[in-house]
């Protein structure tokens, strides 16, 4: 099969678990209406906006594909409803990340702290309408965990362990996201653990075991997933430092630049403050004070060979994930997915 007709057919499999997972979700708001939760709060289809906008249903599909490769039927709604949490997860991370981050756009759309604050505005509430926009996202996003932790008690115990430790290795993560930007410690270690611990471990590690903890030859295979999860989730980091610098916003949903405006312990940025001489010494300090276009900042990574290191980075992290699964006595079509995946992820415009 050429290389353009495996993309089609990852994209249609892709899909087909998207719109599953989007049913899910969305029957998930519609009880949260009719248990009376909330029809007081406005909030709430702002919150559903954007949990059903867009999203690519990365993690769900893990678990899925994780599933398949462990016998697991693909008809099977548990791998689905198990994905569901993830991304009710990932839906609270975002909201929170945002109001962190000051990031005025997600998926195209206005973050909800801005929505709020635009409503206080318009409204003529009292106070401040930064501070009102943010208490009430960080308070749609506990809900969103709310909603997550309420789906997670259906999962079996063994995968509602690995759920827990996904979602501590994430805040954790975030946690060291956040000391690492205040404190200015930049050295790859860092980066690579904070990738390893914020993306890696609920973007595809965590998901690629829940899926194999429902499957019913999924222990067999952990180790060879443990070992493919790693690896992809420090490659889905390391295009997720470049997209955020060189994507594009109407295709990832999100500004630009923001590494470089909040000064992240990316790897992108380690290997920069590593090799710049000379002018791009200066050019360095700079980008510190966040004096610099971010045209200069490309020229600036490019020039330093510090695009070329992260591609060779993620071909090589690819090319380890999909050697884990050499020779795993796993379901074929789950094996060809997670290769299609390795590739797909890691070298995405998203």
């Amino acid at each position: 099969m050429n290389q353009l007709a495996t993309l089609d057919r990852f994209r249609t499999d892709l899909d087909r678990i998207r719109q599953r997972v989007d049913q899910q979700l969305a029957a998930l708001f519609e009880r949260a209406l009719v248990d009376g939760i909330g029809p007081s709060m406005f909030g709430l289809s702002e919150l559903r906006g954007m949990a059903l906008a867009g999203g690519k249903r990365i993690r769900p599909a893990f678990v899925h594909w994780a599933f398949v490769a462990g016998g697991g039927d693909p008809a099977d709604n548990c791998a689905i409803d198990a994905g569901s949490v993830l991304e009710m997860l990932h839906t609270f991370a975002l909201v929170h990340d945002d109001v962190m981050d000051e990031s005025p756009t997600r998926r195209g759309m206005a973050t909800l702290q801005v929505t709020f604050a635009e409503r206080h505005r318009a409204l003529g509430m009292r106070g401040c309408p930064k501070r009102y926009g943010e208490n009430m996202a960080i308070l749609l996003g506990d809900f969103a965990f709310l909603m997550c932790t309420e789906l997670a008690t259906m999962l079996p115990r063994h995968a509602l362990r690995t759920f827990y430790w996904s979602a501590t290795q994430l805040m954790h993560g975030q946690y060291l996201d956040l000391e690492t930007t205040a404190s200015g410690e930049f050295t790859s270690e860092i980066a690579a653990r904070t990738a390893l611990l914020k993306t890696g471990s609920y973007t595809v590690e965590g998901p690629l075991l829940i899926g194999a903890a429902l499957a019913p030859r999924g222990m067999e295979i952990k180790s060879q997933l443990q070992a493919y999860g790693r690896a992809i989730g420090q490659a889905f980091q390391l295009r997720d430092d470049l997209l955020d610098i060189f994507g594009d916003e109407a295709e990832t949903g999100k500004p630009v630049g923001g590494d470089i405006v909040h000064h992240k312990a990316t790897r992108l940025l380690d290997i920069v403050r590593a090799r710049a001489t000379g002018r791009d010494r200066e050019l360095l300090v700079r980008l510190e004070a966040n004096d610099i276009d971010l045209a200069t900042v490309r020229s600036l990574l490019v020039r330093s060979g510090a695009v070329d290191e992260l591609e060779c980075k993620i071909d090589a992290l690819v090319a380890q994930a999909v050697n884990a699964l050499d020779e795993v006595p796993m379901a074929a079509h789950g094996r060809d997915s997670l290769v299609d995946a390795a590739h797909f992820a890691c070298h995405r415009k998203w």
